[in-house]
């Protein structure tokens, strides 16, 4: 199985699991938040003066007393200072009788049926049996709402009415409509997007209470403003989507004593003033009606404020009904592209290049998607699951950069076993940098080939003993060894006694190769003149050796059997190399090279170093004679060193 199909099977696991564990929703919901908030504090939405709050707050409950102890009168009197108002939503439950004023219920009553245009709230039963009094008011609500349109069922949830908690028979017939008041909040008890719309068991549109003041204040019935493809509510030309009969708020409200905050805050004013105030004051206006005062339960935390009060939500949703842009939650299929983009760039970057850069495209990936959904909620208002796309392109990302991470890790630990036999430790880590100039697979590349031969090695081993010949064969390429690393040449292999070297593989094209590996001959010689004083101190054989050097092109790779493989070199460049390094006997010299080699060291080394032309001579398998040449120094072998090393990168053509 390849690294990107392994990554792929991870990352769907990944996925799963953190969706099944809540991590993904999670992370949704906290950048959705930060996105409201922030766009609260760069773009504060002033809140739509046709909705007012009147509250029963602190100052209502201190001047009128505690709110189980009111008449129902007092509710009448306000209808009376709200009659001009377009619609009115009192959001309290009236379900038992005004016990301490038996006129407060006829009186409300009938202050409600004068308006016209009241709309109160029913609850859900707290899982009771119903009695028959109760039945029969549940008959009554069930009448009230209106009937779901024909035809294919609404994507809405269903509710059992018998569930629900209607407010007084005398209230409930003289309300203009009703609505459920119960509100849905996500799993951190944050309301983000309140259902609006349910349909009972048997066919009938249940709406919400902020949704029937909305339409009591457009003078429209629910099924004149719903659409059902796409599921809608339609207020004159403004178009509010359904999802699943909810709706994505957008998120602009504060409490109205909270002095300062995120968000702008709902108009609103006491009770206890309403009652004195004129009625052109609330004409025109939403009014909505619910408590306030310290101590409410009836909080509905949303992303801007954790402390709003139900009525407060209300309306906020009644705001975004009939004045705010729509929310739109992101389609599914363009969410799709975006999961299958944050997964997929990252799989084929770190397929296709190396880790480096495939990191830096994959961070430039995730930028690009980030712009895409930040485009989308600020020009669009559409609302991305954030979460999705950043969490699958993490998991894309680590899962394969941690693979392509173990796999050049191992490359690099080949690299170092194949190489570190033959080439200098910081040639070696090049190497592992850029494994690209190793060619290991093979390629035509122009390189120095250079052949040493100690001279009559064969009768030196049978004369000697076994230990001695190891012991000495050891300190001499040992030496042989530093003098090719020395000058960045590859060990290519030792053949007996012969050693083979390689000059240009890992170097840049503008190297001078010849001047390298003439450079690392003559500190062979050096190094052997100082090895054989010392063994003929030590009363040891001394060594005479031959090397031959020629430049030209050459297949160079690993190359070897399937079991084996060295990295080496060949062609017609190799053989004469290693002819040259055998007419040294004839030449009566140590070091001999071509005349390629020639042309080029001497651009370097033509101070350092004497050429002598010996003369053509003929090789066998080459049609035209070979002029050679021998070499000797001018000057120390360390200070040629010195100059050819200097020179790695820069000696060259001219």
């Amino acid at each position: 199985m390849k690294a990107w199909q392994k990554s792929v099977i991870g990352v769907l696991v990944l996925m799963a699991l953190m969706k099944s564990l809540g991590v993904t929703d999670s992370l949704n919901r906290w950048l959705t938040d930060a996105h409201w908030r922030f766009r609260a504090h760069i773009k504060p939405t002033p809140f739509p003066d046709d909705i007012l709050i009147v509250a029963i707050d602190d100052k209502s409950l201190r001047k009128l007393g505690r709110l189980r102890y009111w008449s129902r009168k007092r509710y009448a009197q306000l209808l009376e200072r709200l009659r001009l108002a377009k619609a009115v939503g009192i959001d309290i439950l009236f379900a038992e009788p005004d016990e301490r004023d038996p006129q407060g219920d006829a009186a409300f009553a009938a202050a409600i049926r004068r308006h016209g245009r009241v709309v109160l709230p029913f609850h859900q039963w707290q899982g009771r049996i119903l009695s028959e009094v109760e039945r029969k008011a549940t008959e009554q609500l069930k009448a009230k709402l209106p009937p779901a349109p024909q035809g294919e069922p609404l994507d809405v949830p269903i509710a059992f009415a018998e569930t629900f908690q209607p407010p007084l028979p005398s209230l409930l017939g003289s309300a203009s409509a009703v609505g459920y008041a119960d509100v849905n909040a996500d799993i951190d008890g944050v309301y983000r997007a309140p259902v609006l719309l349910r349909q009972t068991n048997e066919g009938k549109l249940m709406p919400h209470f902020a949704l029937a003041v909305a339409c009591v204040a457009e003078g429209k019935k629910l099924t004149e403003l719903l659409q059902s493809k796409p599921l809608s509510l339609r207020f004159k030309d403004r178009i509010v989507p359904l999802d699943g009969g909810a709706i994505w708020l957008h998120h602009i409200a504060r409490r109205s004593d909270l002095l300062k905050g995120l968000g702008s805050p709902v108009p609103t004013v006491s009770f206890v003033d309403a009652l004195t105030m004129q009625p052109e004051k609330f004409a025109g206006k939403i009014v909505l009606v619910g408590e306030t005062a310290t101590g409410t339960t009836d909080i509905r935390p949303t992303p801007l404020d954790n402390g709003l009060r139900g009525v407060e939500l209300n309306a906020e949703i009644i705001a975004n009904l009939l004045h705010l842009p729509p929310v739109r939650p992101m389609p599914f299929a363009l969410q799709l592209l975006l999961i299958s983009l944050a997964v997929g760039v990252p799989l084929w970057l770190y397929s296709a290049k190396n880790v480096r850069t495939a990191t830096v495209g994959a961070f430039a990936s995730v930028f690009a998607l980030a712009v895409l959904m930040e485009a989308a909620f600020w020009l669009g208002l559409w609302l991305p699951n954030f979460g999705a796309p950043l969490l699958a392109w993490l998991s894309s990302t680590l899962l394969m950069g941690l693979q392509r991470l173990a796999q050049e890790e191992a490359q690099k630990r080949q690299i170092r076993q194949t190489f570190s036999l033959y080439v200098a430790p910081e040639v070696v880590e090049e190497i592992v940098k850029n494994p690209e100039i190793a060619h290991q697979e093979g390629v035509r590349r122009r390189v120095a080939v250079l052949f040493s031969d100690i001279r009559g090695f064969t009768s030196y081993s049978e004369q000697n003993p076994p230990e001695l010949v190891v012991r000495q064969m050891r300190e001499y390429l040992t030496e042989m060894t530093a003098a090719v690393q020395n000058h960045r040449g590859v060990l290519d292999k030792f053949i007996g006694d012969a050693v083979m070297a390689l000059y240009g593989p890992f170097l840049p094209e503008d190297a001078n190769i010849s001047a390298l590996a003439v450079a690392s001959a003559l500190e062979m010689l050096e190094r052997l003149e100082k090895l054989n004083e010392r063994w003929q101190k030590q009363g040891m054989p001394t060594f005479r050796i031959g090397i031959g050097i020629h430049v030209g092109e050459a297949m160079v790779g690993n190359i070897g059997s399937i079991q084996r493989v060295q990295y080496t070199a060949l062609g017609d460049t190799v053989n004469l190399a290693s002819r040259l390094q055998t007419m040294t006997k004839d030449f009566k010299v140590p070091l001999l090279v071509s005349e390629e080699v020639k042309e080029e060291a001497e651009k370097v080394l033509g101070d350092a170093v004497l050429f002598a032309d010996l003369g053509t001579v003929t090789v066998r398998g080459r049609e035209k004679p070979v002029r050679v040449y021998s070499v000797q120094r001018k000057q120390e072998t360390a200070d040629l060193a010195l100059e050819a090393a200097r020179n790695i990168t820069s000696i060259g053509g001219d």
